[in-house]
């Protein structure tokens, strides 16, 4: 009896007589079926950092030639919220009238010449914002603001240049135009595709300039702006942002058209795949092997051959 229960017993190699298996069995085996081997993912590793290194050098120079030949237009502005002012050696004064109840206007005069602004959000349902030093009451649609163009230096030591009157500067004003019927309590986000905005600006020569009403913007990602819309990189886009609910933080979405990143084209995804593929390749190839029995093999390849 005893013999025959010795006789059916099946042992597994690598185990002592026993039944423990041994620690040389025990220990991880390369080259286990369905395994990728190490040197393998270490060579795919060197193979995409140095894809990664060369699509990344493309692109940076890519971005560099494409700055260099189309240098962002960058301003900063300065908002005005007094009524009357000089600009230019004239004169500014900007006057309510509310003449006409159902549409009254902002009279913005320059010198000699005058101009009507209509009131796009009237404070009828908050007459209490009338009594707002300045420009305040038109807060929720009109920035007159003080602007100009950044070079090479930051916007805080710019704005102080500006301040001083060290550099030139633009005087535009910006009224914002939400959809007819909407709250002017909720001026946040509600209908913002909606959205137009006139500009105006005062000339050195003594001229107001009216420019073409634009549109908020709808595009997005790498898609070309639409024809009567905002476009991103423009001096109208940078002082509509200012008349939005906290300065733009409720605004457009970035849109990538003509700019220094679509410059880079397919050399950012390669290097950002290249990167990816490196880490993914370096934690499988330096991560520690699984404990097998039987010198490499399954418990049941074990069986199999024994």
């Amino acid at each position: 009896m005893n013999e025959r229960d010795e006789s059916n017993t099946v042992k597994t190699p690598g185990a002592t007589s026993d039944g423990q298996v041994s620690q040389a069995a025990a220990t991880p085996q390369p080259g286990g079926r369905g395994e990728i081997p190490r040197k393998t993912w270490l060579v795919v590793a060197m193979v995409s950092l140095v894809l990664m290194i060369v699509c990344g050098w493309m692109m940076t120079t890519r971005i560099r030639e494409f700055l260099k030949e189309n240098p962002p237009e960058v301003y900063v502005f300065r908002k005005v919220d007094k009524r009357e002012f000089i600009y230019a050696g004239r004169a500014v004064t900007l006057t309510d009238d509310y003449s006409n109840a159902l549409a009254p206007t902002l009279v913005l005069k320059y010198g000699d010449v005058e101009q009507r602004i209509s009131v796009s959000v009237a404070n009828t349902d908050r007459p209490q914002r009338e009594a707002l030093p300045g420009l305040l009451p038109h807060e929720d649609w009109l920035r007159v603001l003080r602007m100009a163009r950044v070079s090479g230096e930051t916007p805080k030591t710019f704005l102080e240049k500006l301040d001083k009157g060290e550099v030139p500067d633009r005087l535009v004003l910006v009224a914002r135009i939400p959809r007819p019927g909407s709250d002017p309590a909720t001026w946040g986000s509600v209908w913002k595709k909606d959205w137009q905005f006139d500009f105006y600006e005062l000339m050195p020569s003594g001229e107001i300039a009216r420019y073409p009403r634009l549109g908020y913007p709808t595009t997005r990602g790498m898609k070309k702006p639409k024809d009567g819309e905002l476009r991103e990189g423009t001096w109208e886009y940078q002082a509509a942002l200012q008349t939005m609910p906290q300065a733009g933080a409720i605004g457009p979405t970035r849109n990538f058209f003509g700019n220094a990143i679509a410059a880079a084209n397919w050399t950012l995804p390669a290097a950002a795949f290249s990167g990816l593929a490196c880490t993914y390749a370096i934690v499988f190839g330096l991560a520690p092997r699984r404990v097998r029995a039987g010198g490499g093999r399954s418990f049941r390849e074990s069986v199999a051959k024994a």
